[in-house]
């Protein structure tokens, strides 16, 4: 597999999508434990955590979300000026 093909890129690509999904599962399982307590008794500080909960689930998604796109852009950005480079492409 040669740097720049298709399935180099696919790789790459699919590289990025586990770990952002990884991240989102992540904050999703601390999220879901932190609003524990507010489903089993209801008081003031069960539903500060399930606010807590909430906020960590929400920022997780949007930082894997822009740290995805991020490094998807800086890769293939780098890739598109390796093959503009290259000596041995045909013209």
């Amino acid at each position: 597999m040669e740097i720049g093909s298709p399935e180099h890129k696919r790789l790459l690509r699919n590289g990025i999508i586990r770990v952002a999904v990884k991240t989102i599962f992540f904050g999703w399982l601390l999220g879901i434990a932190l609003m524990l307590p507010s489903w089993v008794r209801e008081n003031t500080f069960s539903t500060g955590l399930a606010y807590a909960g909430l906020v960590i689930i929400w920022v997780t998604l949007i930082y894997a979300l822009l740290i995805a796109v991020k490094k998807a852009r800086h890769t293939f950005t780098a890739l598109k000026n390796v093959e503009a480079d290259d000596p041995n492409k045909p013209v």
